[in-house]
C-alpha cells in the first residue's frame, strides 16, 4: 500500500505541495488519524456497532480501522476509473488482507450512492466534497441514504478560511471561484490546474444554504458547522493531523495563541465564517 501510494497520492502532489512526498504518503496512511476522527465524530453519536457509510473511502484504512477497533457496519464508496483507481484497488486489498469483505467498499461516486433511502445510521466523509463534480447533489445523496435519527457528519475545508490546505498556502477568503488558481499561479508560482478543480463555493453561508435546500426534501436539524471544536483547538495544545501541516503552520499557531486571550482571535474568525475546517454536521429528522 505504501508502495501504490508514493505511486499514486505522492506523485500527484508533488506538483501541488513542495513538501516531502514520502511525509505526505505517511501522513495519508496514518491509521491514528483515523482513530482522532472517530474521536471527532464521537462527540455527536455514538460508533460502536453503527451502519456506516464512507462516502469517499480512500484506500480503506479509515474505514478498516473503524471496523476493527469500533466494531462499525462499515461500508465504503470510492469511484475507479482510469489513472484514479489507486484508492479502489488498495481498498480492496486492505480489506481482504485484514479478513474484511472488500464488497463492503463500491465503486461509486457520492452523486449516486448505490443504497437504498434509509440505509445508514452514520455517513461520513473527510475531505471529499471539494472534489466532487455536484457538491450539493452529493449531499442530497448522503441524506437520502440516512435512516430517521441518523447522523452526517463531513469534513472540509472552508474557502472563506485564509489557508489553504491542499496546496498549504495562506490565501485571502475566496468568494470568486478563478481568484484560488490566480494566488497559485502568479504569488506561489505553481500550477494551478488542480486549483482549477475545487469547489470554493464551500463555506460556512454555503452549508446553512444547502441545509435548507435539503430540508424541502429530508427534514434535518444542523447540529454544528464545527465552530466549537475551532474555538476548543485554539485554546489547547494543538495536534494538527497531519504532520506536513504541523511543519508549517506551528510557528503561526503558537504566535496566535499567545496572543489570543480570552480567545478573542478565536470568536473574531468564527464571526467572520474563517473557522478551518467545517465540521457539517447535521441529524435527519
Amino acid at each position: 500500500m505504501i508502495e501504490s501510494a508514493r505511486r499514486s497520492i505522492g506523485d500527484f502532489f508533488s506538483s501541488i505541495c513542495p513538501s516531502d512526498p514520502e511525509d505526505n504518503i505517511r501522513d495519508f496512511l496514518d491509521l491514528s488519524k483515523s482513530v482522532k476522527r472517530a474521536e471527532i465524530l464521537e462527540q455527536y453519536t455514538p460508533l460502536r456497532s453503527k451502519k456506516l457509510l464512507e462516502v469517499g473511502s480512500g484506500f480503506g484504512t479509515n474505514l478498516a480501522t473503524w471496523i476493527k477497533a469500533f466494531a462499525v457496519d462499515g461500508y465504503g464508496v470510492e469511484p475507479s476509473s482510469p489513472g484514479f483507481d489507486a484508492g479502489f484497488v488498495g481498498s480492496q486489498k486492505i480489506f481482504r488482507a485484514n479478513g474484511m469483505d472488500p464488497s463492503r467498499i463500491q465503486n461509486a461516486t457520492a452523486e449516486s450512492l448505490p443504497f437504498p433511502d434509509g440505509t445508514f445510521d452514520i455517513v461520513y466523509s473527510a475531505n471529499v466534497l471539494e472534489h466532487t463534480a455536484n457538491p450539493e447533489l452529493a449531499l442530497q445523496e448522503s441524506v437520502r441514504v440516512l435512516k430517521a435519527g441518523g447522523i452526517l457528519h463531513m469534513e472540509m475545508p472552508n474557502f472563506l478560511s485564509y489557508y489553504e490546505g491542499h496546496y498549504l498556502i495562506f490565501q485571502p477568503p475566496i468568494f470568486y471561484r478563478p481568484l484560488l488558481p490566480w494566488i497559485v499561479r502568479w504569488v506561489y508560482r505553481r500550477d494551478p490546474a488542480f486549483a482549477k478543480t475545487l469547489r470554493t463555493q464551500i463555506n460556512p453561508i454555503w452549508c446553512r444554504n444547502q441545509v435548507r435546500n435539503i430540508n424541502a426534501s429530508y427534514p434535518v436539524t444542523l447540529l454544528s458547522l464545527g465552530e466549537e471544536l475551532f474555538l476548543a483547538r485554539l485554546t489547547s495544545a494543538f495536534q494538527f493531523e497531519m504532520a506536513t501541516v504541523g511543519a508549517r503552520l506551528g510557528a503561526v499557531l503558537s504566535i496566535v495563541q499567545t496572543l489570543n486571550v480570552k480567545n478573542w482571535i478565536g470568536k473574531t474568525i468564527v464571526v467572520l465564517k474563517g473557522h478551518y475546517p467545517i465540521y457539517l454536521t447535521l441529524r435527519k429528522n
